[in-house]
């Protein structure tokens, strides 16, 4: 439990500072910007719970 807490953590610390660089150094206008990262968040929230609902599936062969 510990590992998959600092993992998460890990992930949205990534995440956060990656944005904040690509906010600073992007090209693009402001609302293209938010609408790709919109779009980026969204598709790592994604990878997130696909990845939580294996592990759940997992784990629930396991207790069987």
């Amino acid at each position: 439990m510990k590992h998959t807490t600092i993992c998460v953590a890990s992930l949205l610390g990534g995440m956060i500072i990656g944005s904040a660089l690509a906010m600073l150094l992007t090209p693009q206008s402001g609302p293209e910007l938010r609408n790709n990262l919109r779009e980026a968040f969204d598709r790592e929230i994604d990878k997130v719970k696909s990845e939580i609902d294996k592990a759940r599936c997992h784990c629930n062969d396991k207790t069987e």
